[in-house]
């Protein structure tokens, strides 16, 4: 695709005559993102005893289904998937994950949302993540290694996949385009593009300062390469090394 400036980009293109996925595209961009939520208000992992965070086993249970039914789900409509998203990723994925990370992390830890919040005499209305510590409720060596599994498959593969389907596959797509399943990710307009980043906002609104520059930097990945592999890769990159620092440095809270 050639850009206003001239510049040949080496953006996704759907070949001439390729028919749309239809339906099977929709399935693959919104199920395993529903998957996701759908467990979750199903499994009620609340604590059964006095002094537990939560309930170790149903926890368990649900990070498997978790990764049981997206993992399913995308394997499912893996052509749909292949038809609309070619396997194609760059340097830039890399890049932009390991800056994300830094960025999410620094941002977080300056606790911006409780000021600003405090401010407004609204601190309380702020929702805080499960802050699961595995070495206190998972003793057992064995349930422990196979919880951080679980939970490491959870976070660094099936939801990177998942949401950036669901925002960049879909949503941000949707917006600006009746036929979204054929439009190259370079082309989304101003409408989507912002979509993007209050998408992010909207769903981590513990971390609304950090998910505005993350989900905005990841969209400059999209549209300076086009791929949407970049993307899940970046996505997939700040994942993993944010829960690797959640681990080393027991900082439950960015769980």
């Amino acid at each position: 695709m050639v850009t206003q400036a001239g510049k040949t980009n080496s953006a996704e293109t759907k070949p001439a005559g390729v028919q749309s996925a239809g339906w099977q595209s929709k399935a693959v961009c919104i199920l395993p993102l529903v998957c996701f939520f759908v467990l979750g208000a199903l499994i009620d992992t609340q604590p059964m005893e006095a002094g537990q965070a939560i309930n170790p086993q149903a926890y368990q249970w649900l990070v498997v289904l978790r990764v049981l039914a997206m993992s399913a789900v995308v394997l499912t409509f893996a052509s749909a998937l292949r038809r609309m998203f070619p396997l194609q990723m760059d340097h830039w994925g890399l890049v932009v994950g390991i800056l994300g990370a830094v960025l999410w992390i620094g941002i977080c830890h300056l606790q911006l949302e409780r000021s600003l919040f405090g401010l407004l005499g609204a601190g309380d209305w702020l929702p805080d993540r499960d802050g699961v510590n595995p070495w206190q409720v998972y003793p057992d060596a064995g349930q422990r290694f196979w919880f951080l599994v679980s939970r490491f498959s959870l976070l660094a593969v099936c939801v990177p996949v998942a949401e950036e389907l669901f925002l960049r596959g879909f949503v941000m797509r949707a917006v600006e385009f009746e036929a979204w399943d054929s439009t190259p990710l370079n082309r989304i307009g101003r409408t989507g593009l912002l979509v993007g980043t209050l998408y992010g906002v909207a769903t981590h609104p513990a971390e609304l300062f950090a998910a505005a520059v993350w989900f905005s930097l990841v969209t400059w990945l999209m549209v300076k390469t086009g791929k949407f592999w970049n993307c899940v890769l970046a996505h997939a990159v700040t994942n993993l090394l944010l829960g690797i620092y959640v681990c080393w440095f027991s900082q439950w809270h960015l769980w």
